[in-house]
């Protein structure tokens, strides 16, 4: 499987690190004389939507809001001959709520869940090595990496790039190679001192320099065996980056976690139909703090949790599924299940070409560990957006 997910400001402080490189090698090689118009490939989407939410406090108070969104990914790809090849995107956020328009070309992303409404930058800028005939790959710069669950939602407990209108990216070395029924993928991240490029949470903390680098390995494998589809087994590894009393705190650890993925499919009836079970179990070997979290006293639970159930082609094209998720507070590594929460989520796509995809989702949120006193926050929302690739 393919896990390459298909302004007013610049400073130059934002081309150090790991952003220069991939530009630098850019230029380079498609200046090479091996470079020809026609070995150039367009590739990108433009996603837009109604966007709707509900949210109840803890003090019991309610706020609703509203808007359009529309995320926009227009990029370029080429084969260079050799075995090399380089890409290169500029992506954008954009809602009708928005404040201002920035962009932003650093080596750390502005928030926790990529760029802020408004903002652009360059989502893949990289170089990549693969052979002809040959079981592996190696691609080097910025790029897009996710990892979901094998059904209609793709959500992931941890690395899981741009999801839904969310924009981030991965800067560093993707090392895959592809067995007979198995793939394995290295990433070597790297963590810029200001701030990570895609979710990983507070208290995860990027000021030490031995949390420069991390490491995500995953296996998988797409061999049907009976009704398994899909599985997966993912470790991620962030030295020196938790910090369990916060980041004004004392003290900091290493941040490991592992994950196992899964997916079976059985059919129904003789219409095509298809049903679709998936899950993901992720575990936290150290976790920071409930009073960091604002959960509670005491350490933070480790163990986090998803199963979906889907219906394949129940109408051609059509698919529909519900998702149910329970994440720790001291989960910090996914960009679609926040800690500390229970998620609740039905979803409709209909592949209406092989350009056009259509989609809609009702979702409710709700906290579960909570201070002595406090009461639970609960967010409702929906989303009706199309997809255009291309």
């Amino acid at each position: 499987m393919d896990r390459s997910n298909s302004g007013r400001r610049l400073t130059h402080a934002g081309l150090r690190g790991g952003i220069a490189l991939p530009i630098a090698s850019l230029i380079a090689l498609s200046l090479s004389p091996g470079a020809r118009a026609d070995d150039w490939t367009p590739a990108g989407d433009i996603r837009f939507g109604y966007l709707a939410s509900e949210t109840r406090a803890r003090d019991g108070a309610t706020s609703s809001d509203d808007s359009l969104r529309m995320r926009m990914r227009l990029g370029v790809e080429g084969a260079l001959g050799g075995g090399w090849h380089v890409g290169g995107r500029l992506a954008a956020r954009l809602d009708s709520e928005q404040d201002d328009t920035e962009f932003w070309l650093r080596t750390h992303a502005p928030t926790p869940s990529g760029l802020e409404d408004g903002q652009g930058t360059i989502d893949q800028a990289y170089v990549e090595y693969r052979p002809d005939g040959s079981p592996w790959r190696l691609r080097l710069g910025r790029f897009q990496a996710a990892f979901g669950l094998a059904d209609i939602m793709a959500k992931s407990l941890d690395q899981n790039d741009s999801s839904s209108f969310d924009i981030t990216w991965t800067d560093g070395a993707w090392l895959q190679w592809r067995g007979r029924e198995w793939t394995t993928h290295a990433i070597v991240r790297h963590n810029d001192r200001r701030g990570p490029t895609s979710t990983l949470r507070p208290p995860l903390d990027f000021s030490d320099s031995g949390s420069r680098a991390s490491l995500f390995l995953a296996v998988e494998s797409e061999t049907p065996v009976g009704p398994l589809v899909h599985r997966m087994v993912t470790v991620t590894w962030l030295p020196d980056a938790l910090r369990p009393w916060g980041t004004e705190g004392s003290g900091v650890e290493d941040y490991l976690a592992v994950t196992a993925k899964a997916a079976a499919q059985w059919p129904v009836g003789n219409g095509g139909t298809q049903f679709l079970l998936a899950g993901e179990v992720g575990y936290a070997t150290n976790t920071p703090r409930r009073e960091t979290m604002d959960s509670g006293i005491g350490d933070a639970d480790a163990l986090s949790w998803q199963a979906s159930f889907n219906l394949m082609d129940i109408a051609p094209g059509h698919d529909v599924g519900i998702v149910y998720g329970r994440v720790a507070d001291g989960w910090l590594l996914s960009s679609d299940f926040r800690p500390n929460d229970t998620l609740l989520e039905a979803r409709w796509a209909w592949q209406a070409s092989e350009a056009w995809t259509l989609d809609a989702r009702l979702r409710r949120r709700e906290e579960i560990d909570l201070p002595d006193g406090a009461g639970k926050r609960r967010d409702d929302d929906l989303y009706l957006r199309a997809t255009w690739k291309f």
